[in-house]
């Protein structure tokens, strides 16, 4: 897709590719030029991997869903490691949920200095740890969420369960 960047533009948004514009790309009849026909596969692959276009039309910085593509987002999901980089706070939420025990640990609550201590830790290629301190750097790179989860400097369950529905 990076490569072929500038055929997916939508005229009617420069710099950015939309949905729209793949579905153009994808509706196009054969080609005798063999780049365009790759194009062509490509618009078709991604209209069948809807994940991957809401990844790619994802801000990397608020995790919120947007309508464009741009060049830095394209460049972000090839590049990007953290797991959790393109998930909405709803889907953030909801993995907190499921690793609450796991993420507060021995502690009676889970607290904002218990994620800064976690995603501090480096990855360890063990995929479970790994999992945990990605989820806790996310956590980290969304004030917003942050404050719509946490009060006192403690995460609170409940307030993740209602951002998570």
């Amino acid at each position: 897709m990076r490569d072929s960047y500038p055929a997916f533009l939508d005229p009617n948004n420069p710099g950015y590719i939309s949905v729209d514009s793949i579905l153009a790309m994808a509706q196009r009849g054969w080609s005798s030029n063999p780049a365009m026909r790759e194009n062509i596969r490509l618009a078709n692959a991604l209209l069948r991997d809807p994940e991957l276009i809401a990844t790619l039309i994802r801000n990397s910085a608020t995790g919120a869903s947007g309508n464009l593509v741009d060049w830095n987002g394209v460049n972000s999901v090839l590049h990007g490691q953290n797991y959790f980089k393109y998930k909405t706070d709803k889907e953030l939420a909801g993995e907190m949920i499921e690793h609450y025990k796991e993420l507060k640990g021995w502690g009676f609550s889970l607290t904002v200095k218990d994620m800064r201590k976690l995603a501090s830790q480096p990855l360890t290629g063990d995929a479970a740890k790994d999992h945990l301190r990605q989820l806790a750097q996310e956590f980290l790179n969304r004030p917003e969420f942050i404050a719509c989860v946490t009060s006192g400097g403690k995460v609170s369950l409940k307030a993740l369960y209602s951002a998570s529905h």
